[in-house]
């Protein structure tokens, strides 16, 4: 008979459901800075199907005003109520993440740097769940998150209290609260960017397009975005033009309801979506075409591009949106492209003066002077520095983005992966300090795939070509996950808003210790591809941070 047991473990050590609590704790401490979050993972096992776990919690103390009638305030310690609990739900990993790029069923090269072979389930995603919670199988995994803040240096304890079947388990949450502050992302902080699927939206959530449920949703997943340090989102351009017999015409309407919610939220930067695409979706294509018209780049698209730009411009003039907004005009442009992509760019700027480009860039050199806001992957930006610190120096701004590659020990936000490498992703720019945001196209972009297949569509019932050549590596399309009438959050979307927490205090030194924090950075982290994959290091190296940016 398995008796029931349970046990913590930091939420950046990648859990699996044939995890054993006993090489977990009963007592776990973190430090964190002010105004953010600290969380700690559960391992449950021997459970019995059917039957409950519930879960107790006894909250520190926290210090809390009230105002009087006569406008006088009291003080008076209270329990602190600012938690939530999570349930982990496991997401396949079929095949692991290339040696290069993509899957190693595309490469046949066996990545030697991923968390475990494949095939195998991994605990990613946090479903919200209540204290009374029915067990599914033999074990599960909970997550504990609550609200940190403070104006002194001091430790929290919250005991919590797990039981099941007449067994109780009682572990202890320590939270040593640091004075060094990091409020909430805005428009001066690192730009981050997930895009979403708009229709996967529709298609996941059952709310057709622009429907009222649409739209709340939408500002769902921008919540959960700005919770994660998200301070830019995608606007696609198919949202706010309709096609009308004299053409492509802006409306309104739909683009006021757009920036309402961006504004409710608090995300400042607009991302203008994609003006133009690849010829016939073809990767190597010559030409361009536009979006909504499909007229061609170089060619009879220009001018109907920027009649399109110059209505979009009219726009933001009028609802003083042009220091905000940063125009797309084309995904991954190659140097086969070039000449199609500066026409382009030609246009954007004739309709829209002062409105700069941006786009996920893998051609250099060819569309040079075309680009403000260059994003190439994190490989290709250490690989060609000199040729975007030349850019930088020139005035033009640098993003970094990854997708289904960068591949083998590059950091990315892959399922097989280390969660450490998204908390790295925040700390590169205080190495790189050229670099001002981060892209990636997978915030929720899993239209037309199965909510625990992360990797490519499956064939038709009728189709028995099992080929997985293509296939995206497992986790590439989100880190934002539907629910029913919610969204979900991950780990490793934890993670990034981890180490972009840590982003904020790193700059903060650096503005007044820049050989200190050089060092400090480099004590954990060299490059995208050389960096500690041990959390006690990061937890001993965040420790030292956390120590210096108070001290400031």
């Amino acid at each position: 008979m398995n008796v029931f047991e349970a046990a913590l473990f930091d939420e950046l050590e990648p859990l699996y459901p044939d995890t054993s609590p006993q090489k977990g704790a009963n007592l776990y401490k973190v430090a964190v800075p002010s105004e953010t979050y600290a969380g700690i993972h559960i391992m449950l096992s021997g459970l019995t199907p059917g039957k409950f776990v519930t879960f107790e919690v006894t909250p520190p103390l926290r210090m809390t005003k009230t105002t009087k009638e006569d406008g006088t305030q009291v003080e008076r310690w209270d329990p602190d109520h600012r938690w939530k609990l999570f349930e982990l739900l496991p997401l396949p990993v079929e095949a692991n993440t290339g040696a290069v790029s993509r899957t190693e069923w595309m490469s046949q090269d066996v990545n030697e740097y991923v968390i475990r072979r494949a095939p195998f389930m991994v605990y990613d995603v946090l479903r919200p769940c209540g204290c009374v919670i029915p067990a599914q199988g033999a074990v599960m995994a909970l997550a504990f998150r609550c609200k940190a803040d403070g104006n002194k240096r001091e430790l929290k304890k919250w005991e919590l209290t797990v039981s099941h079947d007449g067994i109780s388990r009682r572990l202890t949450f320590e939270v040593e609260v640091y004075p060094a502050k990091v409020p909430e992302a805005g428009q001066n902080d690192h730009k981050y960017i997930n895009w979403l699927g708009c229709h996967a939206i529709a298609s996941y959530h059952n709310a057709p397009l622009f429907s009222e449920e649409w739209y709340r949703m939408f500002e769902k997943y921008l919540r959960l975005g700005k919770y994660g340090r998200q301070n830019m989102a995608l606007l696609p351009i198919e949202l706010y033009f309709d096609l009308r017999e004299n053409g492509p015409v802006l409306n309104e309407e739909k683009l006021d309801r757009l920036v309402a919610i961006l504004d409710k939220v608090g995300i400042y930067w607009i991302e203008g979506g994609h003006l133009a695409g690849r010829r016939n979706g073809e990767w190597e294509a010559v030409e361009a075409e536009l979006s909504l018209t499909h007229s061609l780049l170089p060619g009879s698209g220009e001018q109907e591009l920027e009649d399109i730009c110059a209505q979009l411009y009219a726009y933001l003039k009028k609802k003083k949106l042009t220091e905000r907004w940063i125009q797309s005009l084309m995904d991954e442009p190659l140097d086969c492209l070039a000449d199609a992509y500066t026409a382009g760019t030609r246009a954007v700027r004739n309709a829209m003066p002062g409105i700069p480009v941006i786009d996920a860039t893998i051609a250099r050199e060819s569309i040079a002077g075309t680009v403000d806001y260059w994003c190439p992957t994190i490989n290709k930006y250490e690989k060609y520095r000199d040729f975007f610190d030349q850019r930088h120096h020139k005035g033009d701004h640098i993003l970094v983005y990854t997708c289904l590659d960068p591949a083998g020990n590059f950091c990315n936000r892959l399922l097989d992966q280390e969660r450490l490498r998204q908390v790295w992703l925040g700390w590169a720019p205080a190495l790189y300090h050229n670099i001002e945001g981060y892209l990636h196209w997978g915030g929720m972009f899993m239209s037309q795939l199965d909510f625990y297949r992360l990797s490519s569509p499956l064939p038709d019932i009728t189709d028995y070509d099992t080929s997985r050549n293509t296939c995206l590596p497992a986790g590439d399309p989100a880190v934002m996950f539907p629910g029913f009438h919610e969204v979900y959050s991950s780990t490793r979307l934890e993670a990034h808003r981890i180490g972009l927490e840590d982003l904020v205090l790193l700059q903060r030194t650096n503005a007044k210790d820049p050989a200190g924090t050089a060092e400090l950075v480099k004590r954990v982290f060299r490059r995208y591809d050389d960096y500690e994959k041990g959390v006690t290091v990061y937890r001993e190296t965040r420790r030292l941070l956390l120590e210096k940016a108070s001290a400031l």
